[in-house]
């Protein structure tokens, strides 16, 4: 008796391991890849099971979000450029970009902040719902065409901040209102990224790191925060790739 109770515990414990680790792979944006055979089934764009109607509606509609993507063209700058030509950037080229409204494409979340030392925390509500959310056409791009410059990725909306105002996220730079996220392959296989905003009708930029995922990840077309203590990052798929973007 008490050895099949033992089994039966251990059974559940490792069913509960493998729940959360499956929680925590869609926290952060990426899926395990599945090698079973058992996605025949799965809307390709979406990666869930739906019906016959459904997926005929959503393919009539991936002809424009695919439209979109041709309408993203890459930012072309040397190999070793860090930043984004300011000629290449207006607030009307920023604007017109569109968030995709693809179903699981953004993430709204009201953020915490962390108070005190390393040794006793105290986490708050920020009253502050942010939300990110992934360029509409941009998981059309390849990695081919990240790797000929720069491609926006996903944008990212908080409430104006009165001017003044501290900085939200210091590490990721959010001051309020809209932010869009670039970012590009170098020749050595390396990513960089860059934040984008409007301050008084100009066009700044701070640069983000990014580190794109290995094959074992699959990228869910979305965009995902990923609020942890001492790290603010964005997620967001990139060329067939899984892409998360911190502050330097």
């Amino acid at each position: 008796m008490n050895l099949d109770t033992s089994w039966s515990h251990s059974r559940r414990s490792l069913r509960f391991l493998s729940m959360l680790a499956a929680a925590a792979a869609m926290s952060t944006g990426c899926t395990r890849q599945s090698g079973n055979g058992e996605d025949s089934d799965l809307y390709v764009q979406g990666r869930i099971h739906v019906e016959k109607t459904t997926k005929t509606r959503w393919d009539s509609a991936e002809k424009d979000v695919a439209q979109a993507g041709k309408n993203l063209h890459p930012i072309r700058v040397r190999d070793s450029s860090s930043t984004i030509p300011v000629a290449d950037l207006t607030p009307a080229s920023l604007r017109a970009l569109k968030a995709s409204d693809r179903h699981g494409a953004g993430d709204k979340r009201l953020l915490s902040i962390i108070d005190g030392s390393d040794a006793k925390k105290v986490v708050r509500s920020s009253g502050i719902v942010a939300e990110v959310t992934l360029v509409r056409g941009s998981e059309y791009k390849s990695e081919d065409d990240f790797k000929d410059g720069w491609l926006p990725l996903a944008i990212v909306v908080l409430p104006p901040r009165a001017p003044g105002d501290p900085v939200v996220y210091p590490k990721l730079t959010l001051h309020g209102d809209t932010s869009w996220v670039f970012v590009r392959e170098r020749k050595d296989s390396s990513w960089a990224g860059s934040l984008v905003r409007i301050v008084d009708g100009k066009v700044e930029q701070d640069p983000l790191n990014v580190t794109a995922s290995s094959d074992s990840l699959e990228p869910v077309l979305g965009a995902r925060f990923a609020w942890e203590e001492n790290d603010e990052s964005i997620w967001g798929t990139c060329g067939g790739k899984c892409c998360k973007m911190t502050g330097k």
